[in-house]
Parts: C-alpha cells; structure tokens; sequence
C-alpha cells in the first residue's frame, strides 16, 4: 500500500508541475537521452533508377525485347493469358495472386539482388521461385517461358513495368 502511495505522489495531478525541466540535475547518474527524428522511409520510385538498373541481370535478348515493348501490347497478352483474372489492377486489390497496382516499383526491392525488369521477367518465367508473402504457390502456370515469344514476353514485363501506383 505504501508503494501505490509513493507511485501516486510521484505522479502530478497538476499540469502547471513540470515533471521534465531543462534545469532538472543530471549530475547524479542519469543521463538525457536525445531524441532522435524519425528515420523517412525510403521510396521506392523506379523513375529514378538507371536504364541499367532496371534491366540489370536479364538475358540480352529478353532486355532488348522489353526495352523495345510495346506496353499496349503487352495489356492485350495479360489479357489473352488470363493474367487479369488473377492480378488486380487496383490499390489494394485481392484476388488470386498479388495486384498489379504499383509492381514496378515494389519490384526493386521484392528480391535482393534482383533488378526490377529481372525480378518481373523471374516471376512470370519461373513464377515458382520466389512467392509473395500471402499468397499461394504453385497456383501460376509455369508455362509462360515456353508459351510466349521473347517479343511477347518483353511486351508483358514492358506494360507491367508502367505499373507504378502513381
């Protein structure tokens, strides 16, 4: 009982009372601890990267066929394929697999080591290496690295790459 009284006359009921003051004595042991700002998190913005950053570690033929791609194209591939049935196209979207809105720019940093266009072209050639959290695997035919031409191929990752959520 006696320490619930000394915990309560510590506490001021009375906001005129500073209990934190500039003129408080730190000399005897304790010590002010500086307030640090809180760390802005980093933004990922793929229009910010270098052409060789966003198309790093890709095959030559397929980097060429995305750099050359037509994005309306490659809508009209994700439609034929059925893509859309699986992959939102709004913030926030679930439906099968992950949405499409702002792909490009979580690309960069999805998979260490994986460049944007690598991470894209990765996930719909061998779309059971690397899974987003939440989702299940093994649901993603893994057919498109032989069903579709490099030049479709570079059409889909070059329309996935406008997908920036802005």
């Amino acid at each position: 009982l006696v320490g619930i009284l000394l915990l309560f006359a510590a506490c001021s009921t009375d906001p005129s009372v500073q209990l934190i003051s500039p003129e408080m004595d730190f000399s005897v042991g304790e010590q002010a601890v500086e307030a640090k700002p809180t760390p802005t998190p980093e933004i990922l913005d793929i229009t910010s990267l270098t052409t060789d950053e966003i198309f790093a570690g890709l095959p030559a033929d397929i980097a060429a066929a995305i750099q050359a791609g037509d994005a309306a194209a490659g809508e009209q591939i994700a439609q034929l394929n059925g893509c859309i049935g699986c992959h939102s196209l709004e913030k926030g979207g679930v439906l099968v697999g992950p949405s499409w809105y702002g792909v490009a720019n979580q690309s960069i940093k999805r998979v260490p080591g994986e460049s944007p266009a690598f991470y894209l072209y990765h996930s719909v050639a061998n779309p059971g290496d690397f899974v987003v959290d939440g989702y299940p695997a093994g649901v993603m035919p893994a057919t498109y690295a032989d069903s579709l031409s490099t030049e479709d191929m570079g059409n889909l990752i070059a329309y996935l790459l406008t997908f920036t959520g802005q």
